[in-house]
């Protein structure tokens, strides 16, 4: 089966970054690139030759770092199609180890702060008693794409491959029964190394189909709202030649592209290189929001916390998003066009809000932002940034229901807890007029977790008017941070 999967396997990896030869012929292939950037995974033989192991390399102001072995993914079978999840967190591998349930089984390793966890096989339905590798997971975590053996593939003359997907509801949820893609993706010749875009949108793959520039050749699609794919288009000869072209990975950034080109021939030596992608060939603009998770009052304590992101328009099931259990830290993709609500909690915290606002988003944009919670305590507060009322009224606009619904959930997980809710105005008006709105909004808010089932005796409801500012009046900045509703824990 070793010669099964590395035939697949031999094309992809970072040249050019340095590594200092161990033997004098080897070869770097099938890199994975994280969302960020910062972190390659790939194969090499560099230790041994024809004895491939999986390395790791980490970008810095210098440059990428020497390659890492790493010695706790790697097994004494094939392992290979390394993908790095776009949280940042998992790792999912190809192998031939002991413990699987077909020839080539898809893998998964987790991140601790700096290593990685020895491999668990991702078990049946997605493994087979045959051919399962190369996967490439959505951002959202909740939908697998990877190569399957296809023996019906009549018209391909070497390999028969097709790409396959499986879709789960959330994290905890298990895969369906995996489904081989329609036309046009697959064809009747052999399509191989599927990878989808940060954008969730965007997939490309290989494919040995007539028309490219010779064997196998990158394609690109597009996922429509109707769930359905564009007509796939050739990457063209920026990227494909007359030899064997896929395994490619790109950042979020999705303005260039990692690939393993050989350098010589017949020796079979490749090298991992960067080259840019032509803007028609991007894929849509996303933000990433990323940072680490922390207790307030102690921020070497990293917490593992829940991200929630909603599309406010579509108003459809939350995805979910975890932080890593040892550092905290966690990575998000929202895509433009959108508005999202956007919330963290983790068991025994208050939780954070905030919306993000993509409906003009026209580049790639980076947001990065550590996220500190307070523990569930008197005296700790959470300011309500997903809370909003019509202007100059206490009448509460629909897209605050996430924001409420939060609290209720809350309130219900800690049945003794009482909460203070205060309302808050800027210093423009008068103070009568400033102090009977805060109040009107801070009744607002009590009457909607009144109805929605938490006991009014749960809360008392203040209006501080402009007296309480957390920002400089001076600035439209300033006054929107002090147009406010908080809460804060009396009783717990």
């Amino acid at each position: 089966m070793k010669k099964a999967l590395y035939a697949l396997v031999v094309i992809a990896v970072i040249a050019t970054m340095g590594a200092k030869k161990q033997n004098e012929e080897f070869s770097e292939y099938s890199p994975t690139i994280s969302a960020d950037g910062n972190t390659m995974i790939y194969q090499s033989d560099i230790l041994e030759k024809n004895s491939y192991k999986i390395f790791m390399r980490q970008k810095t102001m210098d440059g990428w770092t020497k390659p890492t072995l790493l010695d706790r993914v790697c097994s004494r079978e094939d392992d290979g199609g390394p993908f790095i999840t776009y949280d940042q967190n998992h790792l999912i591998i190809s192998s031939t180890r002991k413990g699987g349930i077909g020839d080539v089984d898809l893998w998964i390793s987790t991140r601790h702060g700096q290593t990685w966890s020895e491999p668990v096989n991702m078990g049946a339905p997605v493994n087979s008693a045959g051919y399962d590798g190369f996967a490439s997971l959505s951002p959202d975590g909740n939908s697998l794409y990877f190569v399957r053996e296809c023996p019906e593939k009549t018209k391909s003359k070497g390999d028969k491959f097709g790409i396959f997907f499986s879709t789960r509801e959330d994290e905890d949820s298990p895969w369906s029964e995996p489904k081989k893609m329609p036309e046009p993706i697959n064809s009747a010749y052999s399509e191989f190394g599927p990878v989808i875009l940060a954008d969730n949108i965007t997939l490309i793959f290989s494919s040995t189909r007539p028309g490219g520039f010779g064997s196998y050749d990158l394609y690109k699609v597009e996922k429509q709202q109707d769930g359905s794919w564009t007509k796939p288009v050739n990457l063209g000869d920026f990227i494909n030649t007359a030899f064997e072209d896929k395994l490619i990975t790109i950042p979020a950034s999705g303005d260039k592209l990692y690939y393993a080109k050989a350098l010589s021939g017949e020796k079979d030596i490749y090298r991992i290189q960067s080259i840019p992608i032509p803007e028609k060939l991007q894929q849509s603009k996303v933000l990433t929001f990323s940072g680490a998770v922390m207790d307030e009052k102690n921020n070497d304590k990293k917490l593992f916390a829940e991200i929630s992101i909603t599309d406010v328009d579509k108003d459809t099931r939350p995805i979910k998003i975890m932080s890593n259990k040892d550092d905290g830290k966690f990575m998000v993709i929202l895509n433009k066009g959108r508005v999202y609500d956007v919330a963290v909690k983790s068991k025994g915290y208050t939780f954070y809000s905030t919306q993000i606002d993509l409906k003009n988003l026209e580049y790639y944009k980076e947001m990065q932002q550590d996220i500190l919670l307070e523990p569930l305590e008197i005296g700790a507060k959470i300011i309500l940034n997903n809370m909003f009322f019509e202007k100059m009224s206490y009448k509460i606009l629909p897209e605050s229901k996430y924001e409420l619904r939060r609290i209720v959930a809350m309130m219900k997980e800690n049945p003794t807890m009482k909460l203070e809710i205060s309302g808050h105005t800027d210093s423009r008006g008068t103070r009568n007029y400033n102090n009977s709105l805060s109040e009107d909004r801070a009744l607002a808010v009590v009457e909607y977790l009144t109805d929605m089932g938490v006991p009014r005796n749960r809360f008392k409801a203040r209006g501080f008017g402009p007296d309480k500012p957390i920002a400089d009046n001076d600035t439209e900045e300033g006054r929107r941070k002090n147009r406010r509703v908080e809460i804060n824990i009396i009783e717990n």
